[in-house]
């Protein structure tokens, strides 16, 4: 029997090696792992209920339940309207990595915000990169998202939180503050395993020269349901005592790493970059605005802060 499994092993293996069978990536956890086992304290969010009351800033759209008792909705985008709003975002423009950053690569309708990636006839791709830099940042809280991945070969799609301090002072991440990654989503990873149904969670800290410091790890849905193409919830619970990341209100990952006791922006961004993490960008690009399918869908972003920090 074990000679048997050994030469089904080397069969796949060598077909992975000659193309013909595309590896998957890493090896699902069991629902509910966490580092350590999940233990009776990881907090779990409440399930929202659809009925509650409109809430007048944001017209149309009903209140939603707190995640948590003492927890106040600080910031919200439903986006209910047909652009960015202009109060709420900045919409980064010019050279990126790989590409360009620009409002060409965002589309607001119907609810959904949608990031396109495209290559223009000169051969330049352009990816949707927005921030609440300047306009709203917060301490501690849980943050959250719903969406779509649409990603493709050589690019990725993700959502964080990030100080402008961030990596100074070194070593001190309290003060300095820490990427926050509630998720980066891509196609494959640079040594060719497919990653379309799994997420990289986590935080980075101290700079990213030398000293660069980070706790993360690549998810699956706890419930194995699939990623890509599919609507899901993304969150994150950040408190004075480290992180707990979420798919579908269901943890994933917890780490007490290092914890930022700063406020924080919100980023929503699209990156290309060939040869890179993401793997190789197609040959022929990624086709024009109208016929591109790399995207990122965002259904609505939310922060909730403790009571006490909406004080401040």
């Amino acid at each position: 029997m074990r000679h048997e499994i050994r030469i089904v092993v080397a069969a796949a293996l060598a077909l992975s090696a000659c193309g013909l069978l595309e590896p998957e990536g890493p090896p699902a956890r069991t629902a509910g792992e966490l580092p350590g086992g999940t233990t009776p304290d990881v907090p779990i969010p409440r399930p929202q209920d659809p009925s509650t009351p409109q809430d007048p800033s944001a017209p149309g759209e009903p209140v939603p339940d707190a995640p948590f008792a003492g927890y106040t909705l600080a910031w919200r985008d439903e986006f209910s309207g047909s652009a960015v709003d202009s109060g709420k975002w900045l919409v980064n423009s010019g050279p990126w990595k790989g590409g360009v950053r620009g409002p060409e690569a965002l589309d607001v309708g119907g609810g959904i915000l949608t990031f396109i990636t495209f290559t223009d006839d000169a051969g330049v791709h352009h990816a949707g990169h927005i921030t609440t830099h300047g306009k709203f940042k917060a301490r501690y809280g849980y943050y959250e998202t719903r969406a779509r991945f649409g990603d493709s070969y050589g690019q990725w799609c993700s959502f964080f939180v990030w100080p402008a301090t961030y990596g100074n002072p070194i070593g001190d991440p309290g003060n300095a503050g820490v990427e926050v990654d509630v998720y980066e989503h891509r196609e494959i990873d640079g040594s060719g395993w497919r990653m379309p149904n799994y997420v990289q969670v986590g935080i980075n800290w101290d700079g990213f020269g030398s000293e660069w410091k980070k706790s993360n790890r690549t998810v699956a849905h706890p419930d194995g349901a699939p990623l890509k193409g599919e609507w899901h919830d993304y969150s994150v619970l950040w408190t004075p005592e480290g992180y707990t990341f979420y798919i579908d209100e269901k943890p994933v990952f917890r780490t007490s790493a290092a914890v930022s006791n700063i406020a924080q922006d919100l980023y929503l961004t699209c990156e290309v970059l060939d040869h890179s993490w993401a793997g190789d960008v197609p040959a022929g690009g990624y086709g024009s605005r109208e016929t591109s399918t790399t995207r990122m869908e965002i259904d609505w972003v939310r922060v909730w802060v403790p009571s006490d920090e909406a004080a401040r």
